[in-house]
């Protein structure tokens, strides 16, 4: 039996100044295809509540190109809905490292 792969998805208005529009989006954990359906499910429903999205990934154990198939979906969902979305990730440098060589580098936050 597989083990369960741990993951955190919160979505809650943004608590700055004069972003009542504005949702974000916290995202821990196993980040991987091992929870794509709920990544999936999270962004689909996530999508209507707002018309600007902060998205931010912390307090990663794993994350594959799965998941950055799906994060990089849904900015191009958000574009198509002309709504913006900022993306930080505090991730391992290691991680950082890859994600940058594979072509994901703009999804990164510089330290």
């Amino acid at each position: 039996m597989a083990k369960s792969q741990s993951i955190t998805l919160k979505a809650q208005a943004s608590k700055a100044k004069g972003k009542t529009d504005e949702v974000v989006l916290l995202m821990q954990g196993e980040l991987t295809l091992d929870n794509a359906t709920q990544v999936k499910e999270f962004f689909l429903s996530t999508l209507p509540k707002g018309k600007q999205f902060n998205v931010k990934v912390s307090n990663v154990d794993n994350i594959d190109l799965g998941f950055l198939q799906l994060l990089k979906r849904f900015c191009w969902d958000s574009q198509q809905e002309q709504k913006a979305v900022e993306i930080s990730m505090n991730i391992a440098d290691d991680q950082a490292h890859l994600l940058s060589r594979a072509g994901f580098g703009s999804l990164i936050t510089p330290k």
